[in-house]
């Protein structure tokens, strides 16, 4: 990776103007075509690194990349946080979401793990990173398909609840298994279980402080909504930070609960954030565009052409035969009619956490000279596009040919 004294000014500034227009120049252009943005992102970002890749971001930033994707993450994770309370869930739903979290996120982990072994000939250790890896969903991807869609309120609850929890939990896991690679000692199983659980302690106890902090500091400089929103993008920065510091990737989750907790918290204390989520959105649409466009473009790679057909197997495998099985086994029993339990099985993308997390571990591994560390980001970044691609563009006939789009029936024939 470039050094910092070795990028202009000029280069800064052009990357950065390229980088900010293509993403808004595509998601300008998405809905005139009536498909996700998404789908012109990956293509796009994977093309300009092709085309520049002294431009790319994770140049002109050098070290400071993985922390500025972390942060914008984070932002987005609050953002889908908030979304979820708008989000709400009846009967048996909260029971089908902790299924397909724990025992649908622990099935595509053994699956996917088994999929990459075999098909990509990945070592047992990659593979399971990547496996770990697969497991991410999350709001970045499901919530633009899904909008597109108009899905009725129940399915969508489900499957927004699910991939905006599974994309922290899932980026911990997969920090988990990574660090587990690279240890070379008998004790790194025991230590890996004690990362994994002092990220979720963090992670819940720095949420709560920051959550309360910044409902008092929304308190005190109402009415102002311009200090409110400075106040709220501040709180989320520095408690993932914290969080960060003290737990390694325990800041997504910090920042998926402050989300979450926040609007309710601030509800009991007689405040709203309802002034700042307009803003929010923005800032979350900014996000997802400009990321999307900079981690495909670290992509670019000999690789690609060796790996790409049993990476889209790995992608096949997921879709058509895991997912549906998942589907089966986790709402069994919920009240779900079978076209909603079809869809749900016909919709799990993968997005910007599975790509920021394939990027971060995949570049450490093949530092440390990992044997084959190479095609972990290639093959992640192949499964991503192969997930967004056809949920993308296969949402909208699939709803509607189950009747699950708003206005229709969605009774059993």
């Amino acid at each position: 990776m470039s050094s910092m004294t070795q990028v202009s000014t000029a280069d800064m500034m052009l990357a950065a103007a390229l980088v900010f227009g293509l993403a808004t120049g595509c998601q300008i252009i998405a809905p005139r075509l009536k498909i996700p943005a998404l789908i012109l992102l990956l293509p796009v970002g994977f093309l300009f690194g092709l085309v520049a890749p002294g431009l790319r971001m994770s140049e002109i930033l050098g070290s400071a990349f993985p922390v500025a994707v972390d942060l914008m993450v984070a932002l987005i994770l609050f953002q889908g946080g908030m979304a979820l309370g708008d989000t709400p869930l009846t009967g048996s739903d909260g029971r089908v979401i902790r299924k397909l979290i724990w025992i649908g996120g622990a099935i595509t982990f053994v699956a996917g793990s088994l999929a990459t072994h075999f098909v990509l000939g990945l070592a047992w250790p990659l593979a399971a990173l990547l496996g770990a890896i697969m497991i991410v969903s999350g709001p970045t991807v499901v919530t633009p398909i899904l909008d597109l869609v108009r899905l009725k309120p129940r399915v969508r609850g489900i499957l927004l609840w699910e991939g905006t929890s599974l994309d922290p939990i899932g980026a911990i896991f997969a920090v988990v298994i990574f660090q587990v690679v690279r240890a070379s000692n008998s004790s790194s199983g025991i230590e890996a279980v004690g990362t994994f659980v002092l990220s979720f302690i963090v992670a819940i106890v720095v949420a709560a402080a920051a959550v309360l902090l910044t409902v008092l500091g929304l308190k005190f400089v109402r009415p102002n909504h311009m200090l409110g929103t400075q106040v709220l993008i501040a709180s989320v920065i520095v408690a993932t930070g914290v969080a960060n510091f003290i737990a390694q990737d325990s800041g997504l989750l910090t920042a998926l609960l402050m989300g979450i907790a926040s609007p309710r918290l601030a509800k009991r204390l007689g405040t709203s954030l309802d002034q700042v989520k307009p803003f929010f959105n923005t800032i979350a649409s900014i996000g997802i565009g400009v990321l999307f466009i900079s981690i495909a473009a670290l992509v670019p790679s000999p690789l690609i052409s060796e790996i790409a057909l049993p990476a889209i197997g790995v992608a096949l495998i997921l879709i058509l035969i895991v997912r549906p099985f998942i589907s089966l086994v986790c709402t069994t029993g919920a009240g779900l009619s079978g076209k909603e339990r079809s869809f749900i099985g016909w919709m799990d993308p993968r997005g910007i956490v599975a790509a920021a997390t394939a990027s971060s571990v995949g570049a450490a591994l093949v530092a440390d000279k990992v044997p084959s560390a190479e095609k972990l980001l290639p093959a992640a970044f192949i499964i991503i596009t192969v997930t967004v691609f056809i949920y993308g563009l296969t949402a909208v006939p699939v709803a509607a040919a189950l009747g699950l789009r708003q206005g229709e029936s969605t009774e059993d024939p």
